[in-house]
C-alpha cells in the first residue's frame, strides 16, 4: 500500500488580500514548509500539487530548488476545491495508483502541519482505510448570544481516504453533488463512510486571514520554547 499527497494551493487567497501562501515566516515562503512536510516523509510515494495560473511557476521555481528523488506533478486546479481535488485524483490515476493506495488530500493553507501529525494520520489510516484530525472549537450563537463550545470539532488536513472511496465520492459524481465543506463530508455525504478522526494540532490552523498568520507566530513561538 502505497500513500500520495495531494497539496491544494490553488486557492485565490482573496480574503488574505494577497497570495497568502507566498507571505513568509522565517524568511521562508509558507508554502514551502507544506511542500516540505510532504516532500521529506517517507511514507509519501508521490506528490501531486494542485495550483493555480498565477502561482504555478513561483511553485515549480520553488520546487527546482530542492534536490528530491520523490515524483511530483504541478497541474492547474479548478473553479472551485472540489474541482480541484478531481483534477488532482485525475491526475493520480495517471500515475498509476493503485485503487487500494491511500490519498492525504491537505490544504496548503494549513502550512504547519506537524509532520508527526501526519505519520500518525497515515499509519491510522493504514489500519482503517481513512484518518483525519479534528481539534475541539466553538461557535458563537447570535441567537443565544453564547459561545457554544459542547461537542464542537473542526476536521482539519490532511483528510486521508483510500483512492478507491475517493473515486467513488469524487469521480463518479457529477458537478451538482459536490457542495460539501471538504473531503471527509463528501465521502460521509455520498457513500456514508465516516473518517476515522484523531486529535490534530494547533499548529495546524488555516490561515485564511492576514490576523491568522500573526496567531500562528504566536503558537509556532509558544511551542518552540517548550
Amino acid at each position: 500500500m502505497k500513500v500520495f499527497g495531494i497539496l491544494l494551493a490553488a486557492g485565490l487567497s482573496e480574503r488574505f488580500e494577497s497570495d497568502k501562501l507566498f507571505a513568509t515566516f522565517k524568511d521562508k515562503e509558507l508554502i514551502r514548509y507544506p511542500l516540505e512536510t510532504f516532500l521529506y516523509c517517507d511514507d509519501i510515494h508521490s506528490l501531486v500539487i494542485v495550483c493555480n495560473e498565477t502561482n504555478i511557476e513561483k511553485i515549480r521555481e520553488i520546487l527546482n530548488s530542492y534536490s528530491i528523488d520523490k515524483k511530483f506533478e504541478l497541474i492547474l486546479g479548478g473553479k472551485t476545491r472540489h474541482e480541484s481535488e478531481i483534477f488532482g485524483l485525475n491526475t493520480l490515476k495517471l500515475m498509476n495508483i493503485d485503487s487500494n493506495d491511500l490519498v492525504a488530500i491537505h490544504d496548503c493553507a494549513r502550512s504547519f502541519l506537524p509532520e508527526g501529525l501526519l505519520k500518525e494520520l497515515i499509519r491510522e489510516a493504514k489500519t482503517h482505510g481513512s484518518c483525519s484530525p479534528y481539534v475541539e472549537t466553538s461557535l458563537y450563537s447570535k441567537l443565544s448570544q453564547e459561545l457554544l463550545t459542547d461537542s464542537l470539532v473542526e476536521i482539519q488536513t490532511p483528510q486521508i481516504f483510500e483512492y478507491k472511496i475517493l473515486q467513488n465520492a469524487y469521480i463518479d459524481q457529477d458537478e451538482e453533488q459536490m457542495i460539501s465543506h471538504d473531503t471527509t463530508e463528501q465521502v460521509s455525504k455520498k457513500l456514508n463512510i465516516e473518517s476515522k478522526v484523531i486529535l490534530g494540532s494547533e499548529l495546524n490552523l488555516k490561515i485564511t486571514y492576514k490576523e491568522d498568520l500573526e496567531t500562528i507566530k504566536l503558537k509556532l513561538e509558544e511551542f518552540g520554547n517548550k
